[in-house]
């Protein structure tokens, strides 16, 4: 159990349902011949969560709502509920690929499993795929996200064939 510090607890006490604090950001992958799939990246997110144990967090209000929540292990953690794939329509160009980032940011996270979420685009053209990652403010700041992208498992390389 870990107890939100005041300006985690202030982005989440923000939070309405038409002013979300969730970061997101659109990445658009070109394979260039290598296997990026769904299936694979669930399994990669699902090896790497041990790397980053607050990705397995959920919050929890305290009685009363006397003092800031706390995180706690969610014994219900499963990948699965939060790395899931869509498909963009046809022709599957900017547009498109818009229109779905903007409804999969336009809603707020599930307060009752950990905050956050990946999402694997298919069906872009050219053979690209696309991800989107979604998680709330009060998870990650700038600083820990950066620290978070730069980590790896001790002697691997990270790659996508």
């Amino acid at each position: 159990m870990k107890r939100l510090g005041g300006t985690d607890a202030l982005f989440l006490s923000m939070e309405t349902p038409s002013w979300h604090q969730h970061v997101g950001g659109l990445t658009i992958l070109d394979p260039e011949g290598r296997q990026v799939t769904f299936s694979r990246l669930l399994a990669n997110v699902e090896r790497r969560i041990p790397l980053a144990p607050k990705f397995r967090w959920k919050l929890k209000e305290v009685p009363l709502r006397l003092d800031r929540p706390v995180w706690v292990d969610d014994p219900d953690f499963d990948v699965r509920k939060h790395v899931r794939r869509i498909g963009v329509p046809s022709p599957g160009g900017p547009r498109e690929t818009a229109e779905v980032a903007g409804q999969l940011l336009s809603y707020q996270l599930d307060r009752r499993r950990p905050l956050w979420e990946l999402w694997y685009l298919e069906g872009l053209a050219n053979g690209r795929v696309g991800m989107v990652m979604k998680y709330h403010h009060c998870l990650l700041d700038g600083m820990s996200g950066a620290s978070l992208a730069t980590s790896a498992e001790p002697g691997t390389t990270i790659t996508c064939e």
